[in-house]
């Protein structure tokens, strides 16, 4: 019975040392961004996004896209936007009243997938059956 108990508490110790470095990733991502550094944010969060398994990342993709899209890479941008919607559900309110999605980037985006807006929002849907 100790043995379980041990293994249990060694688990639950692992797992909050993973979930600690994993929020490291993420602030680093962040401050880089903060810092205009965008090719090392980008780096950072492809690496959270990597590692954070079945987490719900629709900010984070809003958060890459941003990068990318200050970055000059305007189409790079937009297929994270498209990841946003089809994986995570990123809706048409989001892109007028998100916080975290750059206003320049949502009206660009916006005009991009427009046409496509339904179908891709389809996959999402498609998902959750």
């Amino acid at each position: 019975m100790k043995k379980i108990i041990y293994t249990f508490v060694i688990l639950f110790i692992s797992q909050l040392n993973f979930a600690n470095e994993l929020d490291s990733i993420l602030l680093k991502a962040r401050d880089f961004g903060k810092k205009k550094n965008y090719t090392e944010a980008i780096k950072a969060y492809e690496s959270y996004i990597k590692n954070a398994g079945d987490e719900n990342l629709k900010e984070v993709f809003v958060e890459v896209a941003n990068c990318y899209f200050l970055d000059g890479k305007k189409d790079v941008a937009v297929k994270y936007i498209k990841k946003a919607i089809t994986k995570y559900g990123f809706t048409e309110d989001e892109f007028i009243y998100s916080t975290t999605l750059n206003q320049d980037l949502s009206e660009y985006a916006l005009s991009k997938v427009y046409d496509d807006y339904f179908a891709l929002r389809k996959q999402y849907l498609a998902t959750l059956k």
